[in-house]
């Protein structure tokens, strides 16, 4: 379907699309969602779908709603729409639904939020929108507790996102920011954990901090900012305890570092003699040194850096819950972009899989059911 077909004038029906009509917009009809939190950018991706709208045209239809004001309101579509744009294509096929505030903006976070570039800042806002929309909409009267109703939209939130309960509450968080520390999460200049600490602070201690970090070119580290809520909390955080918590040296005391075994006198590694045994079972010949690196970080001793990544509160893909969060998310988009390859407006556009892409397919599940069954018996110590 080149694009210049897309030119059509909105007022005729295009095509059926799972029982809803598909008709062509003028961008100039169509108007962003109000203080929507994803932010549109010129990007490689963007030139991506800009050629891929050149070529074949849009090929999933977006979501309005109508205006008050005359219009229609974008819902899902703002990429697809600047994309048009930057291609030449006045018009933009899409499904007109009427839905009220709520259900609009539970639409928009859902068809964004499992996009692998949303940055922190935009992800924060949008759980929190999408948060305050379940609860205006899903008041329920047999609840005494509205403590039990928080907790229940906040698990339905992170469910559909693909995050615990405990990541959603951290991510909204990020909220209380200002403006230029949320810019610093967003750049990678400020950790994600240390952020949640400092959003604790008050605007005008924010405001201090910030001016710290740019004098001394330096951001705080997670204790760091964990005794600065503390002192906030307790009404004694002021420029002098931020100056000497900031002028903490960040790396563990050398005093404390213990002899390094020497390898000339390190028992060698024998090897099992047990078939069954893990080779991880018989002691390493030396330690590790220390203090430990492990990334950007440095540890005291090795098992204080193993202590750290068990730590629920990090926000470190090498935990478990992390990783089966995301991975859950993965098996959701699967499912969900899966069907498209029976949607017969699908077909129209693409010639249907082939038995070899299908193979494919297999070969790489069966290996990811392998690698489960082999983690499974490690786990089970078979």
């Amino acid at each position: 379907m080149a694009a210049e077909t897309l030119c059509q004038p909105h007022t005729a029906p295009v095509r059926q699309l799972q029982g809803e009509t598909v008709i062509y917009i003028p961008l100039t009809d169509l108007h962003p969602f109000p203080n929507q939190p994803f932010k549109v950018r010129d990007d490689k991706a963007m030139q991506e779908t800009v050629e891929s709208v050149r070529e074949y045209g849009v090929l999933t239809p977006a979501i309005v709603r109508s205006r008050e004001s005359g219009g229609y309101e974008i819902v899902s579509g703002h990429r697809r729409k600047r994309a048009c744009e930057l291609a030449g294509v006045d018009t933009l096929p899409a499904i007109i639904r009427e839905m009220d505030d709520d259900a609009a903006v539970i639409l928009l976070v859902d068809s964004n939020i499992q996009r692998e570039e949303i940055l922190p800042s935009e992800r924060a806002q949008a759980l929190k929108m999408k948060l305050e929309a379940i609860k205006r909409q899903g008041a329920r009267t047999d609840l005494t507790s509205t403590q039990v109703a928080e907790k229940l939209s906040v698990e339905k939130v992170g469910d559909e996102a693909g995050l615990s309960r405990d990541q959603v509450r951290r991510y909204i968080r990020l909220n209380n920011l200002s403006p230029q520390l949320k810019q610093m999460v967003d750049e990678k200049q400020l950790a994600f954990n240390t952020a949640v600490e400092l959003s604790y602070l008050m605007p005008d201690e924010q405001a201090r901090v910030l001016e710290t970090i740019e004098d001394g070119q330096t951001t705080p580290s997670l204790a760091q900012a964990q005794k600065m809520k503390k002192l906030s909390q307790a009404g004694e955080l002021n420029v002098n305890t931020l100056h000497s918590i900031m002028s903490e040296d960040k790396r563990p005391p050398t005093s404390h570092k213990p002899p390094v075994q020497s390898k000339t006198n390190a028992p060698a590694v024998k090897a099992a003699s047990n078939p069954q045994q893990s080779p991880t079972d018989a002691a390493p010949d030396i330690a590790p040194t220390v203090p430990y690196d492990l990334g950007d970080k440095q540890y005291a001793s090795f098992e204080e850096s193993i202590a750290d990544l068990k730590n629920n509160d990090k926000d470190c893909s090498c935990t478990p819950d992390l990783f089966l969060a995301e991975f859950t998310a993965f098996v959701k988009k699967f499912h969900k972009e899966i069907n498209w390859f029976h949607i017969s407006y699908y077909e129209e556009i693409f010639s249907a899989v082939s038995p070899v892409q299908l193979d494919y397919l297999r070969q790489q599940m069966d290996e990811i059911c392998a690698a489960v069954d082999k983690l499974y018996n490690h786990v089970k110590g078979t």
